[in-house]
């Protein structure tokens, strides 16, 4: 695996943006199956470091607005033996097919509260479902995971959503804990082709981990063969009232072990806390006063969430390998510092 440091880059572009420019391909979900394939299987934005200057046609996006389709939204639920899961899917009014991105919430928070993150990637053209496992102060995760994997079977079945279904495009998501699960259940999903968290822990019990709440460290995450890409914040690292992700245990030690995945991202959001990755954060309360408080104001990290995930799913998921500026060029945000890795 090699790992590329980028802290706070000032421009990078793209070589395949030359080959797309060339062969006349637009942008949309459903590029040909070359870029696809770059964009899946190599650290396509890594190159852009090359070429400083010359093929980037991004400038006119702005990925933190809505995308171009109307949004609806329909609910369900999926069960596993005795364990309901209930779930929402926003999807794209008028969207001939779309992928599905699935997405699970922070420990003891309501999926509820990532909705409007939930509805802009549907205005992209997604098909984001948000899903709420049944857990508990002991959560049992690897039910957790195959909750999961049972909501994607559910969605995936003909007719089951008002949009068609792209099976071949699949990406799970998460937040705290809903990151950890996101990536159990990708490592025992061959469906699942990307993986997007947002401050993944690899959090054990109050005596340490146990078979319900398992180390994912080095495995496994280091099994883990897509794209991978992390956001995460050190305000809650250590100090203060009560540290929600510990050095030891925090989204770089996630990164750090995906050793087999083609590209990985880790963008670090300075002065970002743990809650910052809670959207509404209105109507969070007193489930985000535990933390460590931010100094980044969170319309700063949601504006980032919008635009990362965009440009990830759509590079690495989607195949149009365009948007690198907004992963690892001069879209980012001056608090981004970003580690990314590739595994040949």
């Amino acid at each position: 695996m090699s790992i590329l440091f980028l802290t706070n880059p000032s421009r990078c572009t793209l070589m395949c943006s030359l080959v797309v420019a060339c062969l006349g391909f637009a942008f949309a979900p459903n590029s040909a199956s070359a870029l696809q394939a770059a964009g899946t299987q190599a650290g396509i934005c890594s190159l852009d470091i090359i070429f400083s200057e010359g093929f980037d046609v991004s400038g006119s996006l702005d990925l933190t607005l809505p995308g171009p389709f109307a949004v609806s939204s329909i609910s369900g639920s999926s069960t596993q033996n005795s364990r309901l899961t209930p779930w929402v899917a926003h999807y794209p009014l008028g969207a001939s097919s779309a992928a599905v991105v699935l997405f699970a919430p922070g420990f003891h928070l309501n999926s509820s509260l990532y909705q409007g993150w939930a509805a802009h990637l549907a205005s992209w053209g997604y098909i984001a479902v948000r899903a709420d496992p049944p857990s508990s102060f002991s959560p049992d995760e690897p039910s957790m995971a195959l909750d999961l994997r049972n909501v994607i079977s559910d969605v995936v079945k003909p007719a089951a959503l008002p949009v068609t279904v792209d099976a071949s495009r699949i990406a799970l998501s998460g937040h705290g804990i809903g990151g950890k699960i996101a990536i159990m259940a990708a490592a025992g999903d061959a469906r699942v082709r990307a993986v997007f968290t947002f401050d993944p822990v690899n959090e054990g019990g109050p005596s340490g981990y146990t078979a319900g709440q398992p180390s994912i460290v080095p495995q496994p995450v280091g099994s883990i063969a897509v794209p991978t890409g992390i956001l995460g914040e050190l305000v809650d690292s250590s100090g203060g009232f009560q540290s929600c992700t510990p050095a030891a245990i925090n989204y770089q030690t996630i990164f750090s072990a995906a050793a087999t995945a083609p590209v990985a991202y880790e963008w670090t959001l300075a002065g970002a806390s743990y809650t910052s990755f809670v959207p509404d954060q209105a109507s969070c309360g007193f489930s985000c006063s535990f933390c460590n408080p931010a100094t980044l104001p969170p319309s700063d990290t949601y504006a980032f969430m919008r635009s990362s995930a965009v440009a990830f799913l759509q590079t690495h998921l989607q195949g149009t390998p365009r948007l690198c500026p907004w992963l690892s060029g001069k879209q980012l945000p001056a608090f981004i510092s970003l580690r990314e890795s590739t595994s040949p």
